[in-house]
């Protein structure tokens, strides 16, 4: 498996063609970073199902107290994809640079998307009313 690149764009910036043209060059980014992004959904999904339904239902709510929770809906989508993003990265590198994607970084997602399965679902925060008092 190749190293992880220090930027993002880096696998955009390092992976030229010689002779290749700029239009060439961003077809060849978008294509690696659709299949990238392909495996990304894929090992995803239930993490994905889980932060759309909480911002879904955080929809209703504003305040404060409200937006604390949509913070924390998005920390958690970002810690619990960490490892998927830093394999897109991978992925999408390997393809720029090799044309396709390593056993490797391929099993790699496997694995990942096996982890992802095992896991509990996450929790989906819920409102609990109280009751109003007459004065």
């Amino acid at each position: 498996m190749s190293a992880t690149p220090a930027d993002p764009a880096d696998y955009a910036r390092n992976h030229w063609r010689k002779f290749e043209s700029a239009q060439e060059h961003a077809e060849r980014v978008e294509a690696a970073e659709q299949t990238a992004g392909r495996y990304f959904a894929s090992a995803t999904a239930q993490q994905r199902q889980t932060f759309t339904d909480t911002m879904e239902f955080l929809r209703a709510f504003s305040g404060p107290m409200w937006d604390r929770r949509r913070a924390a809906a998005k920390a958690a989508w970002e810690q619990t994809t960490a490892g998927a993003r830093t394999l897109f990265e991978i992925t999408a590198d390997e393809i720029m640079r090799d044309g396709e994607v390593s056993e490797a970084t391929s099993l790699a997602w496997d694995v990942l998307a096996e982890i992802a399965e095992q896991q509990p679902a996450p929790f989906t925060p819920t409102v609990h009313h109280q009751p109003q008092v007459s004065l």
